[in-house]
């Protein structure tokens, strides 16, 4: 049986359910009745609604791999270097995948020059 690469609502569920549990895409695409990873890249350029689904799905992805980072570091029968390279593998992913809420903090640099006119101009709303 080929694979599947028309869109249906069940697929876009399906998957959309895994990729909330932490998996990656690539993973679930490679499972036997799941579309090709590009057919679902393809699903989400031409379909708003899987588009904004799939990306929910992936936010929610970010928690469960926080919440697998707890459970490895509680878990005393790994190895802590193994436990290690674990955790710190989740959340670098999930810093980048959602910067906004786990990524690290951001500092922002200003150059130039602001005079004291100015900073009194904006201070008073004018």
């Amino acid at each position: 049986m080929g694979r599947p690469s028309d869109y249906t609502p069940e697929i876009a569920d399906a998957i959309c359910e895994r990729l909330a549990c932490g998996e990656s895409l690539k993973r679930i695409c490679s499972d036997e009745g799941m579309p090709a990873y590009s057919t679902v890249r393809k699903w989400e350029t031409v379909n708003a609604e899987f588009a904004a689904l799939s990306a929910r799905a992936r936010e929610w992805g970010c928690d469960a791999l926080a919440d697998d980072s707890l459970q490895i570091a509680d878990n005393s029968d790994l190895d802590p270097n193994d436990r290690r390279v674990r955790i710190d593998t989740r959340l670098r992913l999930i810093g980048k995948w959602h910067a906004k809420r786990y990524g690290d903090k951001q500092q922002v640099e200003h150059s130039g020059q602001v005079t004291l006119a100015e900073l009194v101009t904006a201070s008073s709303g004018e």
